[in-house]
Parts: C-alpha cells; structure tokens; sequence
C-alpha cells in the first residue's frame, strides 16, 4: 500500500480562510511543496516568503492509517487536505478511503500541479500566473494580496472560473504592514464587486 508522507493530523477546528470559514473539519496536512521545501532559512528566496505554514516534518502514513486517526478524533463530516502541496500526493486510493469513511474532502492546493482522486471542494491559492495554473475551474479562488509575483492578482484571474473569489491580505509579523495588506484588499473588494475579503479567522480565535 501506498504511504503518504503527512505532517499532522488534528482537529476539530474551524476552517478560517476563502468559502468554506467558519467550517468545523480536521485537517490532514501533508509535507512537501513545489513552492518551497518548508526550511525556515530558505522561506525569503522561495516563490512563497509569505508562507508561515510548519510543514517540514512528516511521517509516512498509508490510507489506513490516516482515516484510523481521523477515526480517534471527534467525528465531524469534513476533512481538509492542505501542506505543503496535496496534489503532490493526493489520489484516489486516499480519497476512495476516506469517502468510504464518510467523510467529505476539501483541498486547498497551488495549482501548479493535476488535483487527482475526487474532491468535494477545492480552494485555489494560485502561485502562478493564470496561464500556468493547472485546474480549470475550482470551487474557491482566493487570491493573497499583495502577491509577491506581480503577474498574480485579482484582475488577472477575471477570466478564471471559479464559484467563489476571495482575496486575502498577507499577514507577516509587522503590525503596520498588516494594517496596509489589509487596507490594499479591502480597496480591491470596494472597487472588485465580484470579490469578497478572506482574512484567516483561524488566527483570530487563537484556533489551530
């Protein structure tokens, strides 16, 4: 069987960011990202400076065994997939497995690379130009603000289909540069009417 390479399994919490806040789920974290390989020493130099996601370690787990320890926590109808990356990993032996459990998949993925297995629900924080995003349509588009890649911005992503768009301001350690990230994104959802303002309610509650 096949084993995953997972960083932790937790829950229940509150999904905090895009279409599906204010969801109770547990989280499956995977390790690995294409984007950057998750050292704190080369977070400035990768294609996301932003991340402040610890997805580094991991312990290798078959499908089995993840829905096992889904199984110990309380029980609740959605799990999300997040990393890292999850479509480096996710298929359709981890999704039959755990929609044979009973429970519903989100994922939230760069996409840079094919989402398989089957999904219920799809974010995309998208970490490459239109023209390089993979899926074609997602269920949630949420773009961060300000993007380090200018090319990366809510206009851009017009044309992209997606069921809901959200954009949300990066959030670093600088209470000023909070304060402008925030004020930048309020003024594209003012001016973006299609638009609707993501912040991570997660940090807000002080939930995992």
């Amino acid at each position: 069987m096949r084993r995953y390479s997972v960083h932790e399994i937790f829950g229940p919490t509150i999904q905090g960011e895009g279409g599906m806040t204010g969801t109770v789920c547990h989280f499956l974290r995977f390790s690995g990202c294409n984007m950057w390989d998750g050292r704190p020493a080369t977070r400035a130099a990768s294609r996301c400076p932003f991340c402040d996601t610890d997805f580094f370690s991991h312990t290798l787990m078959t499908a089995d065994q993840i829905v096992e320890r889904l199984a110990g926590l309380p029980r609740v109808e959605w799990v999300t997939i997040s990393g890292g990356e999850p479509a480096l990993q996710l298929d359709d032996e981890l999704c039959d497995a755990l929609h044979d459990a009973g429970y519903l998949i989100a994922v939230e993925t760069n996409g840079t690379r094919e989402l398989r297995g089957s999904p219920d629900y799809v974010t995309l924080s998208p970490k490459l130009p239109p023209a390089r995003t993979i899926p074609a349509h997602v269920d949630c588009l949420k773009v961060l603000y300000p993007h380090p890649n200018p090319l990366i911005t809510p206009e851009a992503f017009a044309g992209f289909f997606a069921g809901s768009r959200y954009i949300q301001p990066i959030t670093t350690g600088d209470a000023a540069t909070n304060a402008l990230n925030l004020s930048g994104a309020l003024a594209l959802v003012y001016r973006l009417p299609e638009w609707k303002l993501s912040v991570q309610l997660h940090k807000l509650l002080g939930v995992a």
